[in-house]
């Protein structure tokens, strides 16, 4: 039997300590190689994974408390490619990875290498997947069954590419504004300097440290972003954000980004809000005036959204047109069509 090793590739935020990695990432995602009948994922933090055999579903469970949960095989000889994916949001909150194992005559291979490709997705509960296996109409306490991340066209998109991704959204939240002013202190940009956002803001609360909790930028450079972000801004109960703050530290964002990522590509992604259908336009200012000032590394799109799951959201087959629309850009932006 073998446990917990190098042999292991994450994607996604984690922050790895001495005895677990954890994470509040949707779409974290561990991989790696083994021969095996059975696994064992030793795992604490309410979350729901799926577990994947050369890419295709074999398992999906949902985690409590510290426990060992055993996923079989399908027996199939040789080695082949695991990927334990959490498919649920932690927003508060996080889960912990303390081993990954196989049954006493499994072993494991190689670890998967890196992809050449890199992308980040970050937003709000569109880019979650928040309620795309639900229904408009159901009851909405099914939030947590009917989310599912490797549903959303985040994941759709970079396991198409076969790319090293990040999906770094957070439902409710908004960049200036989140959603009907809830916890207001902490909006998309607070929570996107930490490594374990999830869990950030209880550490905080603690009085842990802000700076042993910041992410580490050089971890990670991503070659394309997808920004889709500012619906909360502009629904719910007004006061709904002021554009000109909007403008100002969506900008800002996209400068910050060009410092650490030199050369990264941006992808800004709107859609129809409502009452007002604010967003839209407000997003387009900000696309023209990066242009006007000759920025030639982004690109706008509008999607349009059949929000028929959960509360109003996309459901998995809006999801799957959403990332139909934005492949063949983000190819573009990333330099990976097919000539």
């Amino acid at each position: 039997m073998e446990q917990f090793s190098k042999n292991l590739l994450f994607s996604g935020r984690w922050e790895h300590g001495k005895e677990y990695s954890r994470t509040s990432a949707p779409a974290a995602v561990v991989q790696f190689n083994a021969v095996a009948s059975t696994l064992s994922f030793e795992l604490e933090g309410e979350a729901r994974f799926r577990v994947d055999e050369d890419g295709k579903q074999m398992a999906v469970f949902t985690t409590t408390s510290r426990n060992v949960y055993k996923v079989k095989t399908t027996g199939g000889a040789g080695s082949h490619l695991y990927r334990l994916i959490k498919i649920s949001e932690s927003n508060p909150g996080g889960i912990r990875l303390y081993s990954v194992s196989t049954d006493k005559a499994g072993k494991f291979g190689n670890p998967p290498k890196h992809s050449n490709r890199r992308i980040e997705f970050i937003g709000d509960s569109f880019t979650v997947g928040f309620g795309n296996e639900g229904q408009n109409g159901q009851d909405e306490s099914l939030v947590f069954e009917k989310t599912n991340a490797s549903r959303s066209y985040a994941f759709l998109l970079a396991d198409g590419y076969k790319a090293d991704f990040q999906v770094n959204a957070f439902s409710g939240r908004g960049l200036v504004r989140n959603y009907d002013n809830i916890i207001p202190e902490w909006p998309i940009p607070r929570l996107y300097e930490f490594t374990v956002p999830g869990e950030a803001q209880d550490d905080v609360a603690k009085g842990v440290s802000e700076s042993s909790l910041r992410y580490d930028f050089d971890s990670f450079h991503p070659q394309v972003i997808v920004l889709f972000v500012g619906i909360n801004d502009f629904q719910g109960n007004p006061p709904y954000a002021d554009k000109a703050q909007f403008k100002k530290v969506y900008a800002g964002m996209l400068a910050d980004f060009r410092k650490k990522h030199p050369g990264v590509k941006f992808l800004l992604v709107s859609t129809k809000v409502w009452p007002n259908d604010d967003l839209t336009p407000t997003v387009k200012s900000i696309y023209d005036s990066e242009i006007a000032n000759g920025k030639r590394d982004v690109e706008f799109v509008t999607l349009q959204t059949a929000n028929v799951g959960l509360l109003g959201h996309p459901d998995i087959h809006s999801h799957e047109e959403m990332a139909k629309v934005l492949r063949p850009i983000i190819g573009r932006l990333g330099g990976w069509l097919s000539r």
